[in-house]
Protein backbone atom coordinates (compact mmCIF):
# COMPACT_ATOMS: atom_id res chain seq x y z
CA UNK A 1 0.00 0.00 0.00
CA UNK A 2 1.47 3.37 -0.94
CA UNK A 3 2.01 5.74 1.94
CA UNK A 4 1.46 9.45 1.78
CA UNK A 5 4.90 10.78 0.79
CA UNK A 6 6.50 7.89 2.57
CA UNK A 7 5.04 9.22 5.87
CA UNK A 8 8.41 10.75 6.82
CA UNK A 9 8.01 13.49 4.20
CA UNK A 10 4.50 14.46 5.30
CA UNK A 11 4.61 18.18 6.10
CA UNK A 12 2.92 19.68 9.14
CA UNK A 13 0.48 21.47 6.85
CA UNK A 14 -0.39 18.21 5.11
CA UNK A 15 -0.85 16.44 8.41
CA UNK A 16 -3.13 19.16 9.74
CA UNK A 17 -5.39 19.19 6.67
CA UNK A 18 -5.71 15.40 6.86
CA UNK A 19 -6.54 15.57 10.56
CA UNK A 20 -9.15 18.27 9.90
CA UNK A 21 -10.67 16.05 7.24
CA UNK A 22 -11.05 12.91 9.38
CA UNK A 23 -11.80 14.48 12.80
CA UNK A 24 -15.16 16.11 13.62
CA UNK A 25 -16.38 16.20 10.02
CA UNK A 26 -20.20 15.92 10.18
CA UNK A 27 -20.63 16.02 6.39
CA UNK A 28 -18.22 13.13 5.96
CA UNK A 29 -20.05 11.21 8.68
CA UNK A 30 -23.35 11.88 6.87
CA UNK A 31 -21.88 10.65 3.59
CA UNK A 32 -20.51 7.51 5.24
CA UNK A 33 -23.91 6.84 6.85
CA UNK A 34 -25.62 7.09 3.45
CA UNK A 35 -23.12 4.77 1.83
CA UNK A 36 -23.30 2.23 4.64
CA UNK A 37 -26.98 1.54 3.92
CA UNK A 38 -27.24 -1.88 2.30
CA UNK A 39 -28.01 -1.89 -1.40
CA UNK A 40 -28.36 -5.09 -3.40
CA UNK A 41 -27.00 -3.54 -6.61
CA UNK A 42 -23.90 -2.31 -4.80
CA UNK A 43 -23.49 -5.71 -3.13
CA UNK A 44 -23.33 -7.55 -6.47
CA UNK A 45 -20.99 -4.98 -8.04
CA UNK A 46 -23.48 -3.76 -10.63
CA UNK A 47 -23.23 -0.01 -9.95
CA UNK A 48 -21.42 1.08 -13.11
CA UNK A 49 -21.78 -2.04 -15.23
CA UNK A 50 -23.65 -1.10 -18.40
CA UNK A 51 -24.61 -4.70 -19.11
CA UNK A 52 -26.27 -5.11 -15.70
CA UNK A 53 -28.17 -1.82 -16.05
CA UNK A 54 -29.35 -2.86 -19.50
CA UNK A 55 -30.41 -6.27 -18.17
CA UNK A 56 -32.48 -4.71 -15.40
CA UNK A 57 -34.04 -2.05 -17.62
CA UNK A 58 -34.94 -4.69 -20.22
CA UNK A 59 -36.63 -6.65 -17.43
CA UNK A 60 -38.68 -3.62 -16.33
CA UNK A 61 -39.56 -2.62 -19.90
CA UNK A 62 -40.87 -6.09 -20.74
CA UNK A 63 -44.62 -6.19 -19.96
CA UNK A 64 -44.51 -9.99 -19.94
CA UNK A 65 -42.03 -10.23 -17.07
CA UNK A 66 -43.22 -10.99 -13.54
CA UNK A 67 -42.57 -7.55 -12.01
CA UNK A 68 -46.27 -6.69 -11.87
CA UNK A 69 -45.91 -3.38 -13.72
CA UNK A 70 -47.31 -4.59 -17.02
CA UNK A 71 -46.62 -1.97 -19.70
CA UNK A 72 -46.92 0.99 -17.31
CA UNK A 73 -43.20 1.70 -16.90
CA UNK A 74 -42.64 1.42 -20.65
CA UNK A 75 -45.52 3.79 -21.41
CA UNK A 76 -44.57 6.35 -18.76
CA UNK A 77 -40.96 6.40 -19.89
CA UNK A 78 -41.82 6.88 -23.56
CA UNK A 79 -44.50 9.47 -22.85
CA UNK A 80 -42.22 11.57 -20.69
CA UNK A 81 -39.34 11.54 -23.14
CA UNK A 82 -41.64 12.35 -26.09
CA UNK A 83 -43.17 15.31 -24.26
CA UNK A 84 -39.77 16.63 -23.17
CA UNK A 85 -38.13 16.39 -26.60
CA UNK A 86 -39.14 18.24 -29.74
CA UNK A 87 -35.91 18.08 -31.78
CA UNK A 88 -36.56 14.66 -33.30
CA UNK A 89 -39.50 13.62 -35.48
CA UNK A 90 -41.02 10.43 -34.05
CA UNK A 91 -43.66 8.12 -35.54
CA UNK A 92 -45.90 7.99 -32.44
CA UNK A 93 -47.37 10.46 -29.94
CA UNK A 94 -47.94 10.36 -26.17
CA UNK A 95 -51.68 10.01 -26.92
CA UNK A 96 -51.03 6.94 -29.09
CA UNK A 97 -49.16 5.38 -26.20
CA UNK A 98 -52.00 6.13 -23.81
CA UNK A 99 -54.54 4.39 -26.06
CA UNK A 100 -52.48 1.44 -27.21
CA UNK A 101 -51.80 -1.74 -25.31
CA UNK A 102 -48.11 -2.63 -25.32
CA UNK A 103 -48.56 -5.90 -23.46
CA UNK A 104 -47.24 -7.98 -26.35
CA UNK A 105 -44.16 -5.93 -27.14
CA UNK A 106 -41.00 -8.01 -27.70
CA UNK A 107 -37.86 -7.04 -25.79
CA UNK A 108 -34.51 -8.18 -27.17
CA UNK A 109 -31.04 -7.79 -25.64
CA UNK A 110 -27.88 -7.39 -27.73
CA UNK A 111 -29.63 -8.10 -31.03
CA UNK A 112 -27.08 -7.00 -33.65
CA UNK A 113 -25.16 -5.50 -30.67
CA UNK A 114 -28.06 -3.15 -29.81
CA UNK A 115 -28.29 -2.80 -26.01
CA UNK A 116 -32.11 -3.00 -25.87
CA UNK A 117 -34.49 -3.35 -28.80
CA UNK A 118 -38.26 -3.13 -28.34
CA UNK A 119 -40.45 -4.46 -31.16
CA UNK A 120 -44.19 -3.81 -31.47
CA UNK A 121 -45.59 -5.98 -34.25
CA UNK A 122 -49.15 -4.71 -33.75
CA UNK A 123 -48.31 -1.05 -34.29
CA UNK A 124 -45.23 -1.54 -36.48
CA UNK A 125 -42.71 0.43 -34.50
CA UNK A 126 -39.33 -0.32 -32.97
CA UNK A 127 -37.44 1.38 -30.16
CA UNK A 128 -33.63 1.30 -30.02
CA UNK A 129 -32.09 2.02 -26.61
CA UNK A 130 -28.34 2.60 -26.48
CA UNK A 131 -27.15 2.70 -22.87
CA UNK A 132 -23.88 4.39 -21.86
CA UNK A 133 -22.56 4.70 -18.30
CA UNK A 134 -18.80 5.27 -18.49
CA UNK A 135 -18.31 5.10 -22.25
CA UNK A 136 -19.35 7.08 -25.30
CA UNK A 137 -20.78 6.48 -28.73
CA UNK A 138 -18.20 5.21 -31.22
CA UNK A 139 -17.78 4.01 -34.82
CA UNK A 140 -21.10 5.50 -35.99
CA UNK A 141 -22.81 2.77 -33.98
CA UNK A 142 -26.09 4.68 -33.57
CA UNK A 143 -26.47 5.13 -37.32
CA UNK A 144 -25.52 1.50 -37.94
CA UNK A 145 -28.07 0.24 -35.41
CA UNK A 146 -30.86 2.28 -36.96
CA UNK A 147 -29.97 1.05 -40.44
CA UNK A 148 -29.94 -2.57 -39.26
CA UNK A 149 -33.42 -2.20 -37.75
CA UNK A 150 -34.70 -0.41 -40.87
CA UNK A 151 -33.46 -3.26 -43.09
CA UNK A 152 -34.94 -6.01 -40.91
CA UNK A 153 -38.25 -4.21 -40.31
CA UNK A 154 -38.99 -2.22 -43.49
CA UNK A 155 -41.81 0.28 -43.20
CA UNK A 156 -41.75 0.34 -39.39
CA UNK A 157 -41.49 3.53 -37.38
CA UNK A 158 -38.22 3.71 -35.43
CA UNK A 159 -37.49 5.63 -32.24
CA UNK A 160 -33.91 5.90 -31.02
CA UNK A 161 -33.15 6.60 -27.35
CA UNK A 162 -29.66 7.51 -26.17
CA UNK A 163 -29.49 6.89 -22.40
CA UNK A 164 -26.63 8.39 -20.37
CA UNK A 165 -26.20 9.59 -16.77
CA UNK A 166 -26.40 13.27 -17.80
CA UNK A 167 -28.55 13.16 -20.92
CA UNK A 168 -25.54 13.56 -23.19
CA UNK A 169 -26.36 14.33 -26.82
CA UNK A 170 -25.49 11.76 -29.47
CA UNK A 171 -23.10 12.60 -32.30
CA UNK A 172 -24.12 15.26 -34.81
CA UNK A 173 -24.90 12.60 -37.41
CA UNK A 174 -27.29 10.76 -35.08
CA UNK A 175 -28.81 13.76 -33.30
CA UNK A 176 -31.82 13.97 -35.60
CA UNK A 177 -32.61 10.27 -35.12
CA UNK A 178 -32.07 9.70 -31.38
CA UNK A 179 -33.69 11.29 -28.34
CA UNK A 180 -31.36 12.05 -25.44
CA UNK A 181 -32.48 10.59 -22.12
CA UNK A 182 -30.79 10.74 -18.72
CA UNK A 183 -31.07 8.38 -15.78
CA UNK A 184 -33.07 11.04 -13.93
CA UNK A 185 -36.01 10.16 -16.21
CA UNK A 186 -35.72 6.53 -15.24
CA UNK A 187 -35.28 7.24 -11.54
CA UNK A 188 -38.17 9.71 -11.24
CA UNK A 189 -40.61 7.44 -13.04
CA UNK A 190 -39.69 4.43 -10.93
CA UNK A 191 -39.97 6.43 -7.71
CA UNK A 192 -43.46 7.60 -8.68
CA UNK A 193 -44.49 4.06 -9.55
CA UNK A 194 -43.21 2.81 -6.18
CA UNK A 195 -45.29 5.50 -4.47
CA UNK A 196 -48.48 5.06 -6.51
CA UNK A 197 -48.40 1.25 -6.67
CA UNK A 198 -47.11 0.42 -3.21
CA UNK A 199 -50.34 -1.41 -2.37
CA UNK A 200 -50.41 -3.56 -5.52
CA UNK A 201 -46.79 -4.44 -6.21
CA UNK A 202 -45.15 -7.34 -4.41
CA UNK A 203 -42.89 -6.52 -1.46
CA UNK A 204 -39.84 -8.00 -3.21
CA UNK A 205 -40.40 -5.90 -6.34
CA UNK A 206 -40.88 -2.75 -4.26
CA UNK A 207 -37.63 -3.45 -2.44
CA UNK A 208 -35.82 -4.07 -5.72
CA UNK A 209 -37.11 -0.83 -7.25
CA UNK A 210 -36.21 1.17 -4.15
CA UNK A 211 -32.70 -0.27 -4.15
CA UNK A 212 -32.28 0.51 -7.83
CA UNK A 213 -33.41 4.14 -7.54
CA UNK A 214 -31.29 4.54 -4.40
CA UNK A 215 -28.26 3.25 -6.29
CA UNK A 216 -28.98 5.62 -9.21
CA UNK A 217 -29.14 8.60 -6.88
CA UNK A 218 -25.99 7.55 -5.05
CA UNK A 219 -23.77 6.78 -8.00
CA UNK A 220 -25.19 7.57 -11.44
CA UNK A 221 -27.14 10.83 -11.34
CA UNK A 222 -24.87 13.87 -11.24
CA UNK A 223 -27.37 16.01 -9.31
CA UNK A 224 -28.03 13.49 -6.55
CA UNK A 225 -27.95 14.33 -2.85
CA UNK A 226 -24.73 12.40 -2.53
CA UNK A 227 -23.16 14.30 -5.43
CA UNK A 228 -24.05 17.61 -3.77
CA UNK A 229 -22.70 16.40 -0.43
CA UNK A 230 -19.46 15.31 -2.12
CA UNK A 231 -19.08 18.74 -3.72
CA UNK A 232 -19.52 20.48 -0.36
CA UNK A 233 -16.97 18.17 1.27
CA UNK A 234 -14.50 18.79 -1.55
CA UNK A 235 -14.88 22.56 -1.33
CA UNK A 236 -14.14 22.44 2.40
CA UNK A 237 -11.34 19.86 2.29
CA UNK A 238 -9.86 20.22 -1.18
CA UNK A 239 -6.22 19.99 -0.06
CA UNK A 240 -6.78 16.83 1.99
CA UNK A 241 -8.76 15.11 -0.76
CA UNK A 242 -6.23 16.06 -3.44
CA UNK A 243 -3.49 14.63 -1.24
CA UNK A 244 -5.41 11.39 -0.72
CA UNK A 245 -6.22 11.15 -4.44
CA UNK A 246 -2.58 11.72 -5.38
CA UNK A 247 -1.58 8.65 -3.37
CA UNK A 248 -4.60 6.47 -3.99
CA UNK A 249 -3.97 2.80 -4.84
CA UNK A 250 -4.81 2.29 -8.51
CA UNK A 251 -5.48 -0.97 -10.35
CA UNK A 252 -1.79 -1.57 -11.03
CA UNK A 253 -0.99 -1.04 -7.36
CA UNK A 254 -3.78 -3.41 -6.36
CA UNK A 255 -2.44 -6.08 -8.73
CA UNK A 256 1.08 -5.48 -7.42
CA UNK A 257 -0.09 -6.09 -3.84
CA UNK A 258 -1.89 -9.29 -4.89
CA UNK A 259 1.22 -10.61 -6.65
CA UNK A 260 3.57 -9.79 -3.79
CA UNK A 261 1.24 -11.58 -1.38
CA UNK A 262 1.07 -14.67 -3.62
CA UNK A 263 4.85 -14.83 -4.00
CA UNK A 264 5.42 -14.43 -0.27
CA UNK A 265 2.84 -17.12 0.48
CA UNK A 266 4.58 -19.62 -1.79
CA UNK A 267 7.41 -21.70 -0.25
CA UNK A 268 10.74 -21.56 -2.10
CA UNK A 269 9.87 -18.23 -3.75
CA UNK A 270 11.85 -15.07 -3.00
CA UNK A 271 10.88 -11.54 -3.99
CA UNK A 272 13.55 -9.57 -5.80
CA UNK A 273 13.39 -5.91 -6.85
CA UNK A 274 9.78 -4.90 -7.36
CA UNK A 275 7.99 -1.79 -8.54
CA UNK A 276 4.38 -1.29 -9.57
CA UNK A 277 5.02 -2.28 -13.18
CA UNK A 278 7.70 -4.94 -12.61
CA UNK A 279 7.44 -7.50 -9.82
CA UNK A 280 10.46 -9.82 -9.86
CA UNK A 281 11.03 -13.04 -7.97
CA UNK A 282 13.09 -16.21 -8.12
CA UNK A 283 13.06 -19.82 -7.01
CA UNK A 284 15.22 -19.85 -3.88
CA UNK A 285 17.23 -22.92 -4.90
CA UNK A 286 18.52 -21.01 -7.92
CA UNK A 287 20.61 -18.81 -5.62
CA UNK A 288 23.88 -20.54 -6.48
CA UNK A 289 27.14 -18.72 -7.31
CA UNK A 290 27.07 -19.05 -11.08
CA UNK A 291 23.55 -17.58 -11.25
CA UNK A 292 24.53 -14.69 -8.94
CA UNK A 293 27.05 -13.07 -11.27
CA UNK A 294 24.63 -10.67 -12.90
CA UNK A 295 25.31 -6.98 -13.44
CA UNK A 296 23.42 -3.83 -14.41
CA UNK A 297 20.06 -5.25 -13.36
CA UNK A 298 19.00 -5.77 -9.73
CA UNK A 299 21.01 -5.44 -6.52
CA UNK A 300 20.78 -9.20 -5.96
CA UNK A 301 23.03 -9.84 -9.03
CA UNK A 302 20.71 -12.65 -10.09
CA UNK A 303 20.96 -13.54 -13.77
CA UNK A 304 17.75 -15.58 -13.96
CA UNK A 305 14.56 -13.89 -12.72
CA UNK A 306 10.83 -14.25 -13.16
CA UNK A 307 9.12 -10.93 -13.75
CA UNK A 308 5.46 -9.98 -13.75
CA UNK A 309 4.92 -7.23 -16.33
CA UNK A 310 2.07 -5.34 -14.70
CA UNK A 311 0.57 -3.01 -17.31
CA UNK A 312 -2.59 -0.90 -17.06
CA UNK A 313 -4.60 -3.43 -19.06
CA UNK A 314 -2.52 -6.62 -19.04
CA UNK A 315 -0.49 -8.90 -16.78
CA UNK A 316 2.13 -11.33 -18.05
CA UNK A 317 4.66 -13.58 -16.32
CA UNK A 318 8.07 -13.72 -18.02
CA UNK A 319 11.31 -15.58 -17.21
CA UNK A 320 14.31 -13.47 -18.19
CA UNK A 321 17.97 -14.22 -18.68
CA UNK A 322 19.49 -10.92 -17.58
CA UNK A 323 22.88 -9.25 -18.02
CA UNK A 324 25.90 -11.24 -16.87
CA UNK A 325 28.75 -13.44 -18.13
CA UNK A 326 28.14 -14.37 -21.76
CA UNK A 327 29.05 -18.03 -21.26
CA UNK A 328 26.45 -18.47 -18.50
CA UNK A 329 23.81 -16.62 -20.48
CA UNK A 330 24.49 -18.70 -23.60
CA UNK A 331 24.21 -21.98 -21.68
CA UNK A 332 20.87 -20.88 -20.20
CA UNK A 333 19.56 -19.91 -23.64
CA UNK A 334 20.77 -23.23 -25.14
CA UNK A 335 18.91 -25.08 -22.38
CA UNK A 336 15.72 -23.14 -23.15
CA UNK A 337 16.03 -23.78 -26.89
CA UNK A 338 16.49 -27.50 -26.30
CA UNK A 339 13.58 -27.85 -23.89
CA UNK A 340 10.53 -26.35 -25.54
CA UNK A 341 8.10 -26.57 -23.82
CA UNK A 342 8.04 -25.41 -21.10
CA UNK A 343 10.43 -22.76 -22.40
CA UNK A 344 9.37 -20.36 -25.15
CA UNK A 345 12.42 -18.27 -26.13
CA UNK A 346 11.47 -15.15 -28.06
CA UNK A 347 14.92 -15.01 -29.74
CA UNK A 348 17.29 -17.81 -30.73
CA UNK A 349 20.39 -15.70 -30.15
CA UNK A 350 21.53 -13.70 -27.15
CA UNK A 351 20.34 -10.12 -26.95
CA UNK A 352 22.54 -7.40 -25.50
CA UNK A 353 20.99 -7.57 -22.02
CA UNK A 354 17.76 -9.54 -21.68
CA UNK A 355 16.34 -12.69 -23.25
CA UNK A 356 12.78 -13.76 -22.55
CA UNK A 357 12.68 -17.57 -22.41
CA UNK A 358 9.21 -18.13 -20.93
CA UNK A 359 5.98 -16.13 -21.10
CA UNK A 360 2.55 -16.78 -19.66
CA UNK A 361 -0.35 -14.28 -19.87
CA UNK A 362 -2.34 -13.89 -16.66
CA UNK A 363 -4.73 -11.03 -17.47
CA UNK A 364 -5.84 -9.47 -20.76
CA UNK A 365 -7.70 -6.20 -21.38
CA UNK A 366 -10.98 -8.12 -21.25
CA UNK A 367 -10.13 -9.40 -17.75
CA UNK A 368 -10.27 -5.85 -16.39
CA UNK A 369 -13.70 -5.00 -17.84
CA UNK A 370 -16.23 -4.51 -15.02
CA UNK A 371 -14.05 -6.65 -12.71
CA UNK A 372 -13.86 -5.94 -8.99
CA UNK A 373 -10.58 -6.25 -7.10
CA UNK A 374 -11.78 -9.56 -5.63
CA UNK A 375 -12.57 -10.90 -9.11
CA UNK A 376 -9.15 -9.84 -10.38
CA UNK A 377 -7.47 -11.56 -7.44
CA UNK A 378 -9.44 -14.75 -8.08
CA UNK A 379 -8.37 -14.72 -11.74
CA UNK A 380 -4.72 -14.11 -10.84
CA UNK A 381 -4.78 -16.87 -8.21
CA UNK A 382 -6.22 -19.29 -10.76
CA UNK A 383 -3.36 -18.67 -13.18
CA UNK A 384 -0.77 -18.69 -10.38
CA UNK A 385 -1.98 -22.08 -9.17
CA UNK A 386 -1.85 -23.44 -12.73
CA UNK A 387 1.71 -22.11 -13.10
CA UNK A 388 2.83 -23.71 -9.82
CA UNK A 389 1.27 -27.05 -10.72
CA UNK A 390 2.18 -27.26 -14.41
CA UNK A 391 4.97 -25.13 -15.89
CA UNK A 392 7.07 -24.34 -12.81
CA UNK A 393 7.91 -28.00 -11.97
CA UNK A 394 9.07 -28.50 -15.57
CA UNK A 395 11.19 -25.35 -15.49
CA UNK A 396 12.77 -26.36 -12.18
CA UNK A 397 13.44 -29.88 -13.47
CA UNK A 398 15.13 -28.47 -16.57
CA UNK A 399 17.51 -26.39 -14.47
CA UNK A 400 18.22 -29.28 -12.09
CA UNK A 401 19.36 -31.32 -15.09
CA UNK A 402 22.05 -28.72 -15.89
CA UNK A 403 25.00 -30.14 -13.94
CA UNK A 404 27.21 -27.13 -14.65
CA UNK A 405 24.93 -24.95 -12.51
CA UNK A 406 25.13 -27.10 -9.42
CA UNK A 407 28.76 -28.14 -9.81
CA UNK A 408 29.69 -24.47 -9.65
CA UNK A 409 28.16 -24.33 -6.19
CA UNK A 410 29.82 -27.56 -5.09
CA UNK A 411 26.40 -28.66 -3.96
CA UNK A 412 23.37 -30.55 -5.14
CA UNK A 413 20.07 -28.90 -5.96
CA UNK A 414 17.45 -28.77 -3.27
CA UNK A 415 14.54 -31.18 -3.59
Amino acid sequence: MSQIRGETNLTNVDRKVLEAFVVDNPELEHLEALLEQFNIFEAIGAVRQELRHSDFLAFLLNPQENHGLGDVFLKRLLQKILVATQDVVVPITPIDLDIWSLDHILVRREWQHIDILLLDEAHKFAIIIENKIDSSEHSNQLLRYREQVRRHYPGWGIIGLYLTPDGESPSDEAREMYLSMDYGFVCNILERLVESRASTLGADILTLLRHYTQMLRRHIMSESDIAELCRRIYQKHQRALDLIYEHRPDRQTTVQMILEKLIQETPDMVLDAHLKGNIRFVVQEWDVPILLEGKDWTASHRILLFEFRNEVDSLKLILYIGPGPQETRQKLLDMALQKMPPFKPVHKTLRIKWNSIYQQPFLTAKSYEDASDDQLEAEIRKHWTAFLENDLPKIKAALKAEDWIWQSANTTPLT
